[in-house]
């Protein structure tokens, strides 16, 4: 127990005389900054001479008491540790009393107060222990480093309301010959060529289309060192497909899709899912944000609601609420890679947008963007 008499203590009368001193001292995490003539701060941790030989101190977020010759035993029952040693037929005790669980422990080389290593090092043959170098001052061939050690990874971690923001497109998969024989449509005041629509009638405006998607939480699962994780979580995807042609969704009597005689400054159709995405990720170093990022898998969606939009001269505005035969689920690949907060996000939908079981269309929606999420 000699070892580790009052390494707090007696650290903080050593380091107070020999900062100066001591040019090769490296703080990789933590400020060493004297504050007043009897104090020393590293980080949130406060370090106080008192000749007076006892008294109670700040440390990060507990509270030490240092006291010599005292019975007075009330910090025996501190919340984390109590460390007691005798020297010189006295006794000398420090107490710890964690509010936030802040450990206290020393070796050779180190001393840890919460995150904090204290670390020696020296020169030549002669190792001398923290209590001599400290107490005599002796810091001719010692170096001191302070470091922040990594932070415990839990081995779930919750993430709440992650954002996408990105642009929308479809694969169309039509057969030409459904084209051809031009698409039902049901708005007879117009003769029935005129409301053929073909391939080129449903291309859209590439920079127009969007997808903006909102997951209200996600989950992370430690499944190896925290490198390799299961990522899983709820929210809702949006698309909006705006065309370039006067495209036109009719619900009465039967939903269909024409060609229609207006001329529309804005035409989109809005539909939105509720999802759930499953995915493996992996993150090359798990101890640092910034690091490199990426996952895979899998989303199944659920249609909640879609509708058209139109702006016109002639009409105004103009929204209708309808199915238009569209398929009520969805499946989608998806991933994302990227380095910190911000990456990119990619998905591909394996279903078609529209129920095959009502139309001949064939379109298989996509979308790419950036996503501010925190893992």
């Amino acid at each position: 127990m000699k070892k580790i008499l009052l390494p707090l203590y007696i650290l903080s009368c050593s380091l107070l005389a020999h900062a100066q001193k001591d040019s090769s001292a490296n703080n990789s995490s933590d400020t060493l900054k004297k504050i007043a003539a009897d104090t020393i701060r590293i980080g949130n941790m406060i370090i106080v001479k008192d000749k007076s030989k006892t008294g109670t101190y700040e440390m990060g977020h507990g509270i030490v008491k240092i006291d010599f010759n005292s019975n007075d035993h009330g910090y025996r029952h501190a919340k984390r540790t109590e460390i007691r040693a005798r020297r010189n037929n006295r006794n000398a005790s420090v107490y710890i009393k964690s509010n936030k669980d802040t450990l206290f422990s020393v070796n050779d080389d180190t001393v840890r107060v919460g995150r904090i290593n204290i670390i020696k090092s020296q020169n030549g043959d002669v190792k001398k222990d923290w209590e001599s170098i400290l107490e005599d001052g002796d810091f001719d061939n010692t170096h001191i480093k302070i470091e922040r050690a990594p932070k415990k990874l839990s081995n779930v971690s919750t993430n709440w309301w992650i954002f996408d923001l990105g642009f929308a497109n479809y694969r169309d998969e039509t057969k030409q010959l459904m084209y051809v024989m031009g698409y039902p449509a049901t708005n007879t005041d117009l003769p029935y060529n005129k409301n053929w629509v073909n391939a080129n009638d449903l291309k859209l405006n590439n920079v127009k289309s969007s997808n903006v998607n909102i997951w209200i939480v996600q989950q992370k699962v430690n499944l190896y060192q925290h490198y390799l994780n299961l990522k899983y979580g709820v929210g809702i995807e949006m698309y909006n497909f705006r065309f370039e042609q006067p495209i036109s969704f009719r619900k009465d009597p039967n939903d269909a899709i024409f060609i229609d005689n207006v001329k529309f400054s804005k035409d989109k159709l809005f539909v939105e899912y509720l999802s759930v995405p499953i995915q493996l990720n992996f993150q090359s170093n798990p101890s640092n944000n910034k690091s490199f990022y990426a996952s895979i898998g899998m989303s199944t969606g659920y249609l909640v609601q879609s509708h058209t939009k139109q702006i016109s001269e002639e009409r105004g505005k103009k929204k209708v609420n309808g199915n238009f035969n569209l398929n009520n689920l969805k499946m989608s690949t998806i991933g994302e890679l990227g380095i910190g907060s911000i990456r990119l996000y990619g998905s591909y939908n394996m279903t078609n947008l529209f129920d095959k079981n009502l139309t001949s269309f064939d379109f298989l929606p996509y979308a790419i963007g950036v996503r501010f999420s925190k893992f």
